[in-house]
């Protein structure tokens, strides 16, 4: 049965390099300005 369903794995995350690829290189950078810039321009930064 795992010998009949891993190569199925594999094949359906063939895919998935190009979503992580645009999440690693957009999405992470975002948020860390986002959440650098809402730090940034608080009024209570103690």
């Amino acid at each position: 049965m795992t010998t009949e369903l891993f190569p199925s794995i594999l094949a359906s995350t063939s895919y998935l390099p190009a979503l992580f690829v645009p999440i690693i290189g957009w999405g992470v950078p975002i948020a860390v300005f986002a959440f650098l810039f809402i730090y940034i321009e608080r009024e209570d930064i103690a």
